[in-house]
């Protein structure tokens, strides 16, 4: 019994140990960000090697990388849309901070949407609803799970021993 416990809690950490890659990109620099995104030849991120926001420096420690971050402003420039792909540091149910926070390089813009996920290259998909939203289904079917894992264990354990 103790080494299946074991191995649950190995996997729970390896899971949480490794960091999130991000496609990180901008549209006025690379027309493949836009809202017609082409991946190939992005840059890509992991989030664990990666500079925070300058917003967020004012919490004096690092904050992980846990997601993706897409952020979809006004044109700018002619262009439909400026878009933002980058990694997202802090809690990924509370993204507000980073949907309010202006934009360096565009900080006229008005928002138009900004959305967190938090599975690797998930920033993907250009969100054009307005929307403040996360979407991490990966992490909670990993966490309900191990939990359901953990809890089959326990009940055979009790149930021969």
């Amino acid at each position: 019994m103790k080494p299946i416990l074991i191995f649950v809690s190995i996997c729970a950490f390896i899971s949480t140990a490794f960091g999130i890659d991000c496609y990180d990109c901008e549209s006025l620099s690379d027309p493949r960000c836009n809202q017609y995104f082409d991946p190939d030849g992005v840059k890509q991120t992991d989030c664990n090697e990666a500079d925070m926001p300058i917003y967020l420096h004012k919490y004096e420690r690092r904050i992980p990388g846990t997601g993706c971050l897409t952020k979809v402003f006004t044109p700018v420039d002619g262009r439909r849309f400026y878009i933002r792909r980058s990694c997202y540091f802090g809690d990924p149910e509370n993204i507000d901070e980073a949907c309010d926070t202006p934009d360096p390089y565009v900080p006229w813009a008005t928002l138009i949407s900004c959305t967190v996920c938090t599975e690797d290259l998930c920033n993907i998909h250009t969100p054009l609803n307005g929307a403040h939203q996360t979407t991490n289904a990966w992490s909670k079917l990993t966490l309900i799970g191990l939990t359901l894992a953990a809890m089959t264990l326990h009940f055979m354990y009790r149930l021969y021993n």
